[in-house]
C-alpha cells in the first residue's frame, strides 16, 4: 500500500514532473479537480458493489484501470516531449480523471487484504504505508524526472502484484459477503458525518492546491515528506491510545485545532509559515483519512457490514469535498489574482460553522444510548451461548480432535485461513489439512454447508 500512497500524494501535492512545461496556476487546479471527481466516483462506485466485494470480472476491470493508470503516466511525458509543448487542456483533464479512478481502484484492491486484519493490524498497516508512501513521495521528486516517470509507472504494478501474491492464501470462500442493503441499514452512517467530510475536504483541498502555488524544489518536498510522515505517526499513536475505544467522533474534533490553527496562519501571514501552515493542514489530512479508513474497516466488522461500503463511501464523500477545495482555489486563479489569504479565510469560517453544527447537532439522550446498548449486549451474549452450544454439538457429533475443534470454532466465526494461521500460530498447510479433515467428518464440502450445519444443530443438546 506504501506505493499506491507514494503515486497518490505525487498526483495531490506539488511535484516536479507531472505537469511539464505548465507555469499556469489555474492548469495545476484544474487537473486535481478531475483527479478527485475520478476518485471520489471510484470510490461511491465501488462502495455500492454487490455482496460488499467486487465481482470477478470487476475485479479484472480495477486491474485494467490501474494498469491505463501507468499507461498515462509514460504516455503524457513522453508525448509532450515528442510535441515539444504542452498537452491539450481536454486531453490532460481526460487523463488525470483516468488517473484518479486507476489509483481509486488500485487503493480499493488492497481493502479485503486490509480488512482480514485485526484491529492492531489494520491501524499499523494504515499508519506505516502511508508514512512509507510519504518518503517514497521525496524519493520519487528528488529523482531526475525520467526516473520519476518510471517509478511512478512502475509503483502501481509493483503493488498489484504483491497484493496478488499476500491475498493468494484467501480462498473466495473465506471472503464474507455482506448484501449492499445489509450494509446500508447496519452501517449507521448519516448525513451528518456526510456533510462534515466535505467540509474537512474542502479545507484540505483549498491547503493543497496552496502548496501547488509555492516553489517546487527539495526543501519543499522534504517538508512534505516531513509532514506526511508526522500525520501518519500521530494517527497510529491516536489508534494505538484509544485501541478498542475509537469514535468516529473523537477523530474528528482530534483534527480541529490543527484545522484553527493553519488557517489563522494562512489567513495572516505570508511567506515560510504561509507554507508551514499548508503543510500542517496537510499533516491534518493524512491523520484523518489514516485514522478514518481504520476506524471504518474495524466498525465494519462490528456492524455485520461490507468494510469497502464503509471505506468507499467516506473516501467517496472527501474526495468530493477536495475536488470542491481545490475549485475554490482557482476561482481567484482563474481572476489572475490568487488570493489566499482571503479564501483561507473563508475555509476558517467553514470551520467554525462545522464546530458549532457538531457541539449542537440533536444527540441520543446518554440514558438512552445506555439502555440501548445494555439491551443489546444481553441479546448478543444470549446469542452467542446458543450459538456456542450448536458448535459444541456439532464438534462432538463429528469426532473432531482438540486441535481441529479449535480450527472449526474460528471458521465458524468467519475467520479466514491467514487468521486461523495467526491464531493458533500454525502454517497455512496446516490449516488447509485440519479443514479438509472437518469437512470430510462432516460430510459437507463447504463453508456454506458448515454455518448450514451449526444453525441446524439442537443447542440444547450441548
Amino acid at each position: 500500500m506504501a506505493l499506491f500512497w507514494a503515486c497518490f500524494f505525487a498526483m495531490l501535492m506539488r511535484n516536479s514532473f507531472l505537469d511539464p512545461g505548465i507555469d499556469r496556476l489555474w492548469y495545476h487546479l484544474a487537473l486535481r479537480i478531475v483527479f478527485f471527481v475520478g476518485f471520489g466516483a471510484c470510490a461511491f462506485a465501488l462502495s455500492h458493489a454487490a455482496d460488499g466485494l467486487p465481482t470477478p470480472r470487476g475485479r479484472r476491470t480495477m486491474y485494467a484501470l490501474v494498469v491505463l493508470f501507468c499507461v498515462i503516466a509514460a504516455a503524457s511525458p513522453t508525448v509532450y516531449a515528442a510535441l515539444g509543448a504542452p498537452l491539450p487542456l481536454a486531453f490532460d483533464l481526460v487523463a488525470w480523471a483516468l488517473s484518479g479512478v486507476g489509483l481509486g481502484c488500485l487503493l480499493f484492491v488492497w481493502m479485503p487484504v486490509v480488512s482480514r486484519m485485526d484491529e492492531r493490524s489494520v491501524a499499523r498497516c494504515m499508519a506505516l504505508s502511508t508514512a512509507c508512501g510519504g518518503f517514497l513521495y521525496l524519493v520519487i521528486n528528488l529523482l531526475p524526472s525520467y526516473f520519476s516517470i518510471v517509478m511512478l509507472v512502475v509503483c502501481p504494478l509493483v503493488s498489484l502484484g504483491v497484493e496478488r501474491v499476500v491475498a493468494h492464501e484467501a480462498e473466495p470462500a473465506d471472503e464474507e459477503r455482506v448484501p449492499l442493503a445489509t450494509s446500508r441499514e447496519n452501517a449507521g452512517m448519516s448525513w451528518a458525518f456526510g456533510v462534515i467530510y466535505v467540509v474537512y475536504g474542502i479545507v484540505f483541498g483549498l491547503g493543497a492546491g496552496s502548496v501547488t502555488q509555492l516553489p517546487g524544489d527539495p526543501l519543499l518536498f522534504g517538508g512534505i515528506a516531513a509532514f506526511i510522515l508526522a500525520g501518519a505517526f500521530a494517527a497510529l499513536a491516536f489508534m494505538k491510545r484509544f485501541a478498542g475505544r475509537m469514535r468516529q467522533i473523537d477523530m474528528l474534533r482530534m483534527v480541529f485545532p490543527f484545522l484553527v490553527v493553519s488557517l489563522v496562519a494562512m489567513a495572516l501571514f505570508t511567506g515560510p509559515v504561509y507554507a508551514l501552515s499548508n503543510l500542517l493542514l496537510l499533516a491534518a489530512y493524512v491523520f484523518l483519512v489514516v485514522t478514518s479508513m481504520a476506524f471504518e474497516v474495524h466498525t465494519a466488522h462490528k456492524r455485520h457490514a461490507a468494510p469497502l461500503f464503509f471505506v468507499g463511501m467516506s473516501q467517496g464523500v472527501l474526495g468530493a469535498g477536495m475536488a470542491a477545495g481545490f475549485a475554490l482555489g482557482l476561482l481567484p486563479a482563474v481572476a489572475g489574482a490568487a488570493n489566499y489569504s482571503v479564501l483561507s479565510g473563508v475555509a476558517l469560517g467553514l470551520v467554525v460553522v462545522l464546530a458549532a453544527f457538531i457541539t449542537f447537532a440533536p444527540q441520543h439522550r446518554p440514558a438512552d444510548d445506555e439502555d440501548a446498548a445494555t439491551s443489546a449486549t444481553s441479546e448478543q451474549e444470549h446469542e452467542q451461548g446458543r450459538w456456542k452450544a450448536r458448535c459444541a454439538v456439532v464438534a462432538r457429533d463429528a469426532k473432531l480432535s482438540a486441535r481441529e475443534t479449535e480450527v472449526f470454532y474460528l471458521m465458524a466465526k468467519g475467520r479466514g485461513i491467514e487468521h486461523i494461521q495467526n491464531k493458533l500460530c500454525i502454517s497455512s498447510h496446516t490449516v488447509k489439512s485440519h479443514t479438509y479433515n472437518i469437512y470430510r467428518k462432516m460430510g459437507i464440502n463447504s463453508r456454506e454447508e458448515l454455518l448450514d450445519a451449526i444453525e441446524a444443530a439442537d443447542p440444547d443438546e450441548a
